[in-house]
């Protein structure tokens, strides 16, 4: 069974979290979704960027996918100046050495804009990868990921 840590998110920030997201590390995939959160939320986004991977992506409501450190700094841009107000649960984690994919729930309120939040809950999408011994998102969906065409069967 893995630690507490690895699993769930705490609905209440850690004592911790008042400090500079810089200063904190992101030993676990929880301390990383929060950290990105909270970037989110602080409108921070060197903090929020710096959450990622290098090459990860987040994928945007309409399925369309900002990935690298431009197109990531954009979409965060977005977010934070809509008001964006991100809280993300993780329910359960699987790790397999460097990769981890989480079962999360994300929501999601703008500032200003009543009933605006969203909830997603409807499986994976979240993939995280160990970074110098830090999590970093790898790929975030928080909306959900369009259907892709069916596999087909190539022959030679």
């Amino acid at each position: 069974m893995n630690p507490p840590e690895l699993a769930l998110a705490s609905p209440v920030p850690s004592a911790g979290s008042a400090a500079p997201l810089r200063e904190r590390a992101a030993a676990t995939p929880r301390l990383a979704c929060e950290a990105l959160a909270q970037g989110i939320n602080q409108a921070d986004l060197d903090a929020a960027l710096n959450c990622f991977s290098p090459g990860g992506c987040l994928v945007g409501p309409e399925g369309t996918a900002a990935q690298g450190e431009h197109a990531l700094r954009e979409s965060l841009r977005q977010l934070t100046q809509a008001g964006a107000y991100v809280q993300i649960e993780l329910r359960g984690v699987l790790v397999a050495e460097d990769l981890a994919l989480a079962h999360e729930r994300w929501q999601i309120s703008y500032e200003g804009v009543p009933d605006s939040r969203l909830s997603q809950a409807r499986g994976p999408s979240l993939l995280m990868r160990l970074v110098e011994g830090q999590w970093r998102v790898a790929i975030a969906a928080p909306w959900g990921t369009p259907a892709s065409e069916p596999l087909r069967a190539v022959w030679p």
